[in-house]
């Protein structure tokens, strides 16, 4: 994991930076109040957006990153290359949990799939940006190798 700004970024990847900071703000978290956003690009270089959607009992909440990959699977690509998620994260980065880091392992490319964490300020600024693979966030996952 490097610690990155948005110049250090290719065109692609603040991109999606800006997608996940936007469907953050369609999240509906009335419980808990952690509003989550994440865009993903899929192999064919189109975007699919995702928010956290929370039911009163949380255990159906639907995280963010699980919404945009579900998103890409309806669109009938099985494959990405690249996720950004942002959340407000005044203490660190904000990295995919991990329910999140197995659903991205399945589907991603491999493990050089990158992972934009991005911790948002109170006021939705970017206040820190860091820069991964999902090999390094996950590096014994469970994958189909491991099945008989």
């Amino acid at each position: 994991m490097k610690t990155v700004t948005l110049s250090d970024l290719s065109d692609d990847d603040r991109h999606l930076v800006e997608q996940a900071i936007a469907v953050r703000d369609k999240a509906y978290a009335p419980f808990s109040h952690y509003t989550c956003g994440a865009a993903l690009r899929d192999i064919h270089n189109h975007i699919h957006v995702g928010c956290n959607i929370e039911t009163v009992d949380l255990t159906l909440t639907t995280h963010a990153e699980m919404d945009a990959i579900n998103g890409m699977i309806k669109s009938g690509v099985f494959k990405l290359n690249a996720l950004a998620v942002a959340v407000l994260s005044v203490n660190g980065y904000a990295f995919p949990c991990g329910l999140c880091r197995q659903k991205i392992r399945e589907f991603a490319v491999g493990d050089d799939a990158r992972i934009i964490a991005v911790g948002l300020d109170a006021q939705g600024g970017i206040a820190h940006l860091a820069l991964t693979t999902i090999g390094e966030l996950y590096p014994y996952s469970f994958t189909t190798d491991c099945l008989p």
